[in-house]
């Protein structure tokens, strides 16, 4: 037995009120000439202007020029030239295609002294996060108070280029 729309969750609307098989539901559809405002922005991004280049008259569309105008902005140091560049990446970036491949990584046999120990050899090196946060705060308070050392002059340096 078939299953009717009211079964499916689905409310029928009512029988006059239904398109009429074979009968489009948009008649009139879209008027011609309506541009979307998708169609308007890359017609827009996308036109050809002269304008100058290292020293020199070049035609480049205006997505070009903002493209490396921004990145100009992002080396002199700007977080948000540098944000939007990173903004128009994600957007621009093709997905990288599912391969649908892999592999299987299977682990050497090992007891869990020998698992424990090559994983603090592998770590012995490194410095805990919180470590090196505190060491920052330690060396910025004493360039703060004048107390001479090089990682906190550099650190008070750039506080008070960009920070302000």
């Amino acid at each position: 037995m078939a299953k009717t729309s009211t079964e499916r969750g689905r409310v029928l609307p009512p029988e006059d009120h239904r398109f009429l098989k074979g009968k489009s539901g948009n008649p009139r559809g879209r008027p011609k000439g309506a541009v979307s405002l998708k169609q308007l922005t890359r017609k827009f991004a996308h036109k050809k202007v002269s304008t100058p280049i290292d020293g020199n008259l070049q035609n480049a569309d205006r997505l070009q020029i903002t493209i490396l105008m921004a990145r100009a902005i992002a080396a002199q140091g700007k977080p948000t030239a540098a944000r939007l560049l990173a903004e128009l990446r994600a957007q621009i970036a093709q997905p990288e295609p599912d391969r649908g491949g892999g592999f299987v990584v299977v682990p050497e046999d090992l007891t869990t002294e020998e698992w424990m120990a090559q994983g603090e050899a592998r770590n012995a090196h490194r410095v805990e996060p919180g470590t090196a946060i505190n060491i920052e705060a330690e060396e910025f308070q004493k360039a703060a108070r004048g107390e001479p050392t090089e990682y906190g002059q550099a650190l008070l340096a750039f506080h008070r280029k960009y920070r302000g």
